[in-house]
């Protein structure tokens, strides 16, 4: 060998060394929660002598396939599993860095499920995909690098291009096994790739079951109109009752004519399954049997009488009066074939509240009786756009800060929940003739203004105040808001979004005792069960086991507002 040639070689091999070198950094960085879980599995697991092979044995699964990619001599294959690998550790590390918890299965199925806010979610977590943008360049470079030569092993490196495929079969077997989990603490550069592909399967090849015909006939209906609001990330705390605050005014002002069950639990802590829970009247009891197999809010009201109404101001993209476009939130055609007025509406995020309303309000002056279910846009994020400029009460907002600041955040939000909430109540309340209607509101969810956690839908250990929201009846009727505000009384601190199916059966007309054996607890009965809400999958898509956090509703509303809510240091911050 000429001295060149070796001079060469020792180059080529200095650079790997580098590249090895370089590439351990970027495991590091981008698998935070291996030693946490190392140490779970040594102090928590009494079979950690079985345990620790196992993850240490997927872990080298991983750490050879990277060092296989690396010594791929094929330029073509070498790229191929370089982008692959490094899209996966950017977008498990991206997903850290948002939410400061690994990416998991469920939490893939959630994103599909609203990928059509994918652009608005962008926008709000701006900040922190920079980050993991840097990982995937890094990363692809590392792997895409000539490796040394072996000249002696040439015919054995080109069988290196199926290495990889091991530790993504491997985890996806680990996962499949535990019913959803296992992928946690695996590598970044293969676990998102297992997951995704099985999200795929069950997403692609999972089909609901028949949804039963209603059980009952209805009789006398309790009020002509009927509208159930879900609002868009309000969290109950965010609401202020006191007479003369500068957050909710309006709402304060007009509480006589509101019956505030209090802070409530969501069903979900995720817009697409609390909104299912609520459409298809999930029961506490036996959730994933009755999400798969009631009939839907819709059959029960056209069934009763009523003419059925949809409307929808976050997603923008469905043909306004088509059933044919896209459906989020888990709609199906057949579900929207119930359906008789559909509006999706369009414009500028702070507008879309006031249109739905102008729908709303229009509907209720009609002389047939009406069930509208309202989606509104609410504090959707990015927080920024939910109000005009203007209309910046609590500055400095997150726009005007350039960065992912905790008080901006919360200014941010205030705004939001002043314009598309506050404002919204005082034009319901002013505009509306209630005395023979029934208003429910509520939100899907709440929202977690912690810096570096999601904002909801986090699927292991929640923050309480996910699931924390507001639940409100409006009406004029005298009999039927004294029937509310008796129960509110006696619910108070026990309110669920699982009692809003119930009300609604019996204000359509359904007989009580049939609708509480099957249904539970409506919102005109003394609510004891204690507060709970669910995260993930509701469906059974992986498993039959539910996962249920308790809440305590009052500690959640009380503890958390002070930590968050000083925008000022007025006498209004708690």
């Amino acid at each position: 060998m000429s001295a060149g040639r070796a001079i060469s070689s020792r180059a080529r091999w200095a650079l790997f060394s580098a590249q090895l070198a370089a590439l351990a950094a970027i495991l590091i960085i981008t698998n935070p929660g291996v030693v946490e879980r190392l140490g779970v599995i040594l102090t928590i697991n009494e079979r950690w002598w079985l345990i620790m092979p196992i993850f240490l044995a997927l872990w080298a699964a991983g750490l050879v396939a990277l060092a296989a990619t690396m010594l791929l001599p094929n330029i073509w294959a070498r790229v191929f599993w370089a982008f692959v690998i490094a899209l996966s550790g950017a977008i498990g590390f991206g997903f850290y860095l948002v939410s400061e918890t690994e990416l998991s299965i469920f939490d893939v199925v959630s994103l599909w499920n609203a990928r059509h806010e994918a652009g608005r979610a962008l926008a709000f977590y701006q900040s922190s995909l920079a980050g993991a943008a840097a990982i995937f360049v890094v990363t692809l470079i590392l792997l895409v690098l000539p490796p040394p030569p072996l000249r002696r092993l040439a015919r054995a490196r080109r069988w290196l291009v199926v290495v990889p495929l091991v530790p993504i079969v491997l985890y996806a077997s680990v996962i499949v096994y535990r019913g959803g989990d296992g992928s946690r603490a695996l590598p970044a550069q293969f676990a998102p790739i297992s997951i995704g592909a099985l999200a795929a399967n069950k997403i692609a090849t999972n089909t609901m079951p028949q949804r039963e015909d209603v059980p009952w006939t209805a009789g006398r209906a309790q009020t002509k109109h009927i509208v159930l609001l879900v609002d868009e990330s309000i969290r109950a705390d965010f609401i202020d009752w006191r007479q003369g605050n500068p957050y909710t005014p309006q709402i304060a002002g007009h509480q006589d004519r509101i019956v505030n069950f209090g802070p409530a639990a969501s069903g979900g802590n995720c817009s697409h399954y609390a909104n299912a829970i609520l459409r298809f009247g999930g029961t506490r009891h036996a959730l994933t049997e009755t999400m798969l197999s009631n009939a839907t809010l819709w059959r029960y009201a056209k069934q009763a009488g009523y003419r059925t109404v949809f409307i929808d101001a976050q997603a923008a993209f469905m043909r306004n009066g088509g059933y044919s476009g896209k459906f989020q939130n888990f709609m199906s055609a057949e579900e929207a074939a119930d359906i008789d007025d559909f509006h999706a509406l369009n414009g500028e995020a702070y507008e879309l509240d006031d249109k739905l309303l102008d729908v709303v309000l229009k509907d209720l002056r009609g002389d047939q009786p009406v069930f509208i279910y309202a989606v509104k846009n609410g504090a959707h994020f990015p927080y920024d756009a939910d109000y005009p400029e203007s209309a910046a009460e609590f500055r400095p907002t997150m726009a005007e800060r350039g960065r992912d600041d905790p008080q901006a955040r919360v200014n941010s939000y205030r705004n939001a929940i002043r314009w598309n909430v506050d404002r919204f109540f005082d034009r319901l309340v002013g505009e509306a003739d209630l005395r023979n209607s029934a208003v429910i509101y509520t939100s899907d969810h709440g929202q977690n203004l912690e810096p570096k956690k999601l904002t909801h839908c986090s699927i292991d250990k929640p923050a309480p105040v996910e699931g924390l929201v507001p639940l409100l009846a409006i009406t004029d009727d005298a009999a039927l808001k004294a029937r509310f505000a008796k129960a509110a009384q006696d619910s108070f601190g026990h309110a669920s979004h699982f009692s809003i199916a119930p009300t609604l059966l019996q204000l359509f007309g359904y007989p009580r005792m049939q609708v509480a054996s099957r249904y539970g607890t409506s919102m005109f009965e003394p609510n004891r069960d204690p507060a709970a809400f669910t995260s993930g999958d509701v469906f059974g898509l992986f498993s039959d086991k539910v996962r249920w956090h308790p809440i305590d509703l009052l500690s959640a509303a009380a503890g958390q507002a002070r930590a968050e809510a000083k925008p000022h240091g007025d006498k209004y911050a708690r």
